[in-house]
């Protein structure tokens, strides 16, 4: 039984290092992808409407940070998690970047508290010039405030911010390429300005990109079907999509990866497709 185990540990390893030499090898332009006929699909999109089966959806770091302050966001999570039949990835990266930009996107505590600081600082700057020395000292106040409970969120973003966290635990695929193998491949494509990311100072676009592309190749490998991916978005540059149609380049190397077609919609698109 042990060797058994062993062997089966062994085979899932190289089905592994199998796809992420898949992404590798596409990343880096050695494995062909089929430009001009996705150029002359973007020119005319249009894609027909595929069942929830059918179809992976991916969530961007941005509809992370963004999910709890939807006003259908617990019908969402309850539909993803009850009804919806398709598969989810969470690019590894997309981690990342929530944690570093959370107070980007959501609301604290904190900031809740500064936003009612300003109206009654403005307030009192109303009524006479003798009282800006207590706002100066308030603002000092709040900044202490901030360096301490600053992480803090008020508890409903708390409460929803979670329940899709756990929603992801409990049914999304959350592929991790190694950095070091695609590194290279991360500069080179930023000098040629290939998509997505070059639009940005880092490489977070890519590495998220990388991500899911090696969600899409274990997902194959693991011979799941699937004709549509649909990456959640709330980025609208030319490096990820062009008035909703996504660049030709990131359409061939998702059809290169797995066969399916590829398009980017945002989390107002979701829910009217999930929830209506």
């Amino acid at each position: 039984m042990r060797l058994a185990g062993s062997g089966t540990m062994l085979n899932a390893a190289g089905r592994g290092e199998e796809c992420v030499a898949q992404v590798c090898a596409l990343l880096d332009r050695t494995t062909e992808i089929k430009a001009l006929q996705s150029l002359s699909s973007a020119l005319k999109f249009e894609l027909i409407e595929r069942d929830h089966a059918e179809t992976v959806v991916a969530f961007d770091a941005n509809v992370l940070l963004r999910m709890s302050k939807h006003s259908k966001c617990d019908d969402i999570v309850d539909y993803l998690r009850s009804q919806f039949s398709g598969q989810l990835i969470l690019p590894g990266q997309v981690i990342q970047e929530f944690w570093n930009n959370q107070f980007l996107g959501v609301d604290s505590i904190s900031s809740a508290v500064q936003k009612k600081f300003k109206d009654l600082s403005d307030t009192i700057g109303d009524f006479d010039e003798r009282f800006g020395d207590y706002s100066e000292r308030f603002r000092k106040l709040i900044g202490e405030f901030d360096d301490e409970y600053g992480y803090i969120f008020d508890d409903n973003t708390a409460r929803k911010t979670k329940l899709f966290v756990d929603l992801l635990l409990e049914k999304a695929r959350v592929p991790f390429v190694s950095r070091s193998l695609i590194a290279a491949s991360a500069e080179v494509r930023k000098r040629t300005k290939t998509p997505p990311g070059f639009k940005d100072g880092g490489d977070g676009d890519f590495f998220v990109w990388a991500d899911l592309l090696l969600g899409l190749a274990e997902l194959k490998k693991d011979g799941v079907a699937y004709r549509r991916v649909t990456l959640v978005t709330l980025d609208k540059k030319i490096d990820w999509s062009r008035g909703g149609i996504p660049h030709p380049i990131l359409s061939a190397e998702v059809h290169a990866i797995s066969g399916a077609e590829f398009e980017t919609i945002t989390l107002e698109s979701l829910a009217k497709r999930l929830v209506g």
